[in-house]
């Protein structure tokens, strides 16, 4: 209708992800060989991108090239965005679930723990202590703390 798209010759567009075959069999069937729509951000160490979508897949990329490493389906949707803290990668979902993987360009998860209710946000760390808020709790884990009501 008289619309006209033009590529642009002075984009500083290194690289897009939308989809990829995983599979190797020429068609972008499968729900993980897609990029879903995403409210959060990425996390970026050692050249490896992490960015999960809201229809609940955690993809893992190469920074420099965009091609994937792997794909994990949390099975519930994800508003936040990954946390890196050395060499571990934590991400939350609606069902209230912290997955945690290995920073690595293969797929392995270390664990998954569940918070009692959706963790809509991102994990932070602050002065050694990991903060995870869910629907309606605020969560500081510290290593060797001892468990007890606030004070």
């Amino acid at each position: 209708q008289g619309e006209v798209a033009r590529p642009n010759p002075n984009t500083a567009a290194v690289w897009h992800y939308t989809e990829y075959d995983i599979d190797g069999n020429g068609k972008i069937a499968d729900f993980e060989e897609k990029m879903h729509r995403t409210c959060g951000t990425v996390a970026i160490k050692n050249d490896l991108l992490f960015l999960a979508d809201f229809s609940g897949l955690l993809h893992c990329l190469n920074a420099k090239t965009g091609e994937p490493h792997w794909t994990y389906d949390m099975f519930a949707a994800s508003w936040a965005s990954p946390l890196i803290v050395e060499d571990h990668v934590y991400i939350g979902d609606e069902d209230g679930d912290i997955s945690i993987f290995k920073l690595s360009p293969e797929m392995e998860m270390v664990g998954e723990v569940n918070m009692g209710s959706s963790v809509y946000t991102t994990p932070i760390v602050a002065n050694d202590t990991l903060f995870i808020a869910n629907r309606n709790r605020l969560y500081a884990i510290k290593e060797g703390a001892n468990a007890g009501p606030p004070k």
